[in-house]
């Protein structure tokens, strides 16, 4: 069983300072655009997309915690778009102890259980090409694909 815990202003500071570089390093990983420009894309997609800090409406950002142990175990931010009536998962992240242990799939329950309270009937996400963890967590709890992107290098 796992609690939810809305971010504070310090917890969402510490996340970007922890997601800007770790998302620049996906794109220039699967995308091959160079480090510097990656990391000026994600600052600037967190920029755009945070407007308001963590009181940036539609989104939802909440550690994660173990209910019994109540050890913070990891993170998740999703948005709900309140106009379409859709919800996107952007971000599960459990931390490297914890993982294996079943907390993404209870992680990936416990927002679908807030997402259906809020009256949202869907959740899409997108996960990376080479994030084979996350994409056996998705297809395991469910998730189907409803488009591919595909790459050549050249």
């Amino acid at each position: 069983m796992i609690t939810l815990r809305e971010m504070t202003q310090k917890d969402f500071e510490d996340y970007l300072a922890f997601m800007i570089p770790d998302y620049s390093r996906d794109i220039s990983t699967n995308f091959n655009v160079p480090p510097k420009k990656a990391l000026e894309e994600s600052q600037t997609f967190f920029e755009e997309t945070f407007p308001d800090g963590v009181a940036t409406k539609g989104h939802y950002l909440y550690l994660v915690h173990d209910a019994i142990t109540e050890s913070r175990v990891g993170l998740l931010w999703f948005n709900v778009n309140e106009e379409t009536r859709h919800a996107y998962l952007y971000h599960i992240y459990i931390d490297e102890q914890f993982r294996g242990k079943g907390y993404g799939s209870k992680t990936l329950m416990k927002c679908e259980e807030v997402v259906r309270e809020m009256g949202i009937s869907s959740l899409g996400l997108s996960v990376f090409g080479n994030n084979d963890r996350a994409i056996q967590l998705y297809q395991k709890n469910g998730y189907q694909p409803s488009s591919i992107s595909m790459k050549k290098n050249l």
